[in-house]
């Protein structure tokens, strides 16, 4: 394959501390919400994740509650869990969430988690990103929805000299619009979207001029180095109405872009990884 379809992306936002945020996209290469611990490593390997730091990260992302285990066999199967799965699903099926109507607040979640106790809030922070809340400010979350059945879920308690309360917000249209800019970022994530949808929609060019007919086929760490961090942002996106959002909101055109790359680049890469998966299945 020619360097050019992907020169434009080369290690697009793909940092150790992004790995986390790979594996859900890697199940999703192969089709799956579950698959064997070997296989996982060899798919992570594959990103330029050596063997040990391989299973380091998922060693922790289970103690975090982001992956589930199972013992089968001499192994173990490691499936998406919590907010992890949530999200992956949102990704699989479009990562479209229609949006909510304005009714004149936010749900809220008012949270003080003691210094020494920083491993949970930033859990606390994460599964509150996931499941899609805002920071509207300091020790404060907003959202469209109550949410505070799937955050009590995923963080198991609150720990000791720690706080988490939930409540509303209520605003008119103008401050929850300003308010809903600075607490998703949604100036950042338009340029991040629009960004991402060029380098996307030039890659799908630049395949189509060298491929003479079929697409060409990239591997599995040209693929993601295509991609970048483009899904997870998308899921950065709360469902806000057209009154809260920025105009010309640019993550509907990401989302058909996406979709085009799926279908056209999509398909050889995901049977590597299904092929990836069903050998380590075999042993």
């Amino acid at each position: 394959m020619s360097r050019s379809v992907t020169s434009r992306s080369s290690r697009v936002n793909v940092s150790r501390g992004a790995y986390v945020n790979l594996v859900p996209f890697l199940f999703g290469l192969a089709g799956t919400e579950a698959m064997p611990g070997v296989a996982l490593v060899r798919l992570l390997n594959e990103v330029g994740v050596g063997e040990a730091a391989a299973r380091s990260l998922l060693a922790r992302m289970r103690r975090n509650g982001y992956l589930a285990t199972e013992r089968r066999g001499k192994g173990a199967v490691y499936g998406l869990n919590g907010s992890f799965l949530a999200a992956f699903r949102r990704a699989r099926d479009g990562g479209f969430r229609a949006p909510q109507p304005w009714e004149g607040w936010f749900h809220a979640v008012f949270y003080t988690v003691p210094e020494d106790r920083r491993a949970f809030r930033d859990k606390l922070r994460r599964a509150a990103t996931l499941a899609g809340y805002g920071q509207m400010q300091p020790g404060v979350l907003i959202s469209l929805t109550d949410l505070r059945a799937r955050l009590d879920e995923e963080l198991g308690g609150t720990p000791p000299a720690g706080t988490v309360r939930y409540g509303r917000v209520g605003l008119d249209t103008a401050d929850a619009a300003e308010i809903a800019r600075r607490a998703w970022e949604l100036d950042e994530l338009a340029q991040r979207y629009r960004e991402h949808t060029a380098r996307l929609a030039a890659a799908l060019a630049d395949n189509a001029a060298l491929a003479d007919g079929a697409p060409r086929a990239l591997t599995v760490r040209e693929y993601v180095d295509l991609f970048g961090t483009a899904l997870t942002d998308t899921l950065r996106a709360p469902p806000l109405p057209p009154e809260l959002l920025p105009p010309d909101w640019p993550l509907p055109a990401l989302f058909q872009t996406v979709g085009r790359v799926f279908a056209t680049l999509g398909p050889q890469v995901g049977a590597q990884a299904r092929r990836i998966v069903a050998e380590s299945e075999r042993g």
